[in-house]
């Protein structure tokens, strides 16, 4: 056995070594995708997650103005503001219910859409 053949044998080896070791990354990286994302396509798993998290932000923003109405009808009748003021609030209350319900429909939607499990609040 001459050192040409000896080298050649190692390249070879080197060589399927290196390449067990690339499919193994392949096959991790798209079945972690998959596991995460419910897709192997970049992508699309970045513009669900930018779709996610508007709506989120939008329910989210929706529940800070609630908060923001409750405190100040809470305020109003601590002040005795006149009867046509306080039904402005409740019906902006009312109004900001109605949006928040909207969004946890969308972002249910958006999850069966993308085969996630709703959390809790949402479904």
């Amino acid at each position: 056995m001459d050192l040409d053949s000896t080298a050649s044998w190692e390249l070879s080896s080197f060589s399927r070594w290196t390449s067990f070791g690339i499919l193994t990354v392949v096959v991790l990286y798209l079945s972690l995708m998959r596991m995460h994302f419910n897709t192997v396509r970049p992508g699309l798993a970045m513009r669900q997650e930018r779709e996610r998290n508007a709506l989120e932000d939008k329910y989210k923003n929706a529940h800070d103005r609630r908060s923001h109405f409750v405190h100040h009808l809470a305020w109003a009748k601590q002040r005795g503001e006149s009867r046509e003021e306080l039904e402005t609030i409740k019906k902006k209350i009312v109004a900001v219910d109605s949006e928040i319900d909207t969004v946890e429909k969308d972002i249910g939607a958006l999850y069966k859409r993308h085969g996630v499990r709703a959390q809790a609040k949402y479904s």
